[in-house]
């Protein structure tokens, strides 16, 4: 019986190499940073008892330091989780959290009341919640499977 010994690894690491000889030096962009120079948290969106819903993972982000609005049926937010101040550049061990600027706009339907828009934040996630007209909430439409 023939066993392959390969790990998963096995062709991460040489693909490290090749993203830093691409980028070089002078963008100052490494693989081993990425999640430094990137914060771009989960999102999803589906409605519920009439309205939209819109979540965005934000843990470690102070919802005071973030900035929602909403401007001809587009609702945008922008937010920053920053990297701990009493942690020093050489001091990292492991650095596995994104930390950045992010911003994001959702064009709302024109149906949507935006005048009830709510903003809630609970245990990280940033829940915001749009009533909409009924006929502008998606429909499921049942697909009938014909007979061979």
């Amino acid at each position: 019986m023939l066993a392959l010994a390969r790990s998963l690894f096995d062709d991460f690491f040489p693909f490290q190499r090749v993203l830093d000889n691409f980028f070089g030096e002078s963008l100052c962009l490494r693989p081993t940073i990425f999640a430094d120079r990137f914060f771009g948290p989960a999102t999803e969106v589906y409605s519920k008892d009439g309205s939209l819903v819109y979540r965005v993972a934000l843990p470690g982000v102070d919802p005071k330091d973030g900035d929602l609005s909403v401007k001809d049926h587009t609702v945008t937010l922008k937010v920053e989780r920053k990297t701990p101040a009493d942690v020093r550049e050489g001091d990292w061990q492991v650095k596995g959290f994104s930390y950045g600027k992010y911003q994001h706009s959702w064009r709302l339907p024109k149906e949507a009341d935006t005048e009830k828009l709510n903003a809630s934040y609970n245990n990280g996630v940033l829940e915001i919640t749009v009533p909409v007209a009924q006929a502008a909430l998606p429909k499921k439409i049942e697909v009938k499977a014909l007979a061979e």
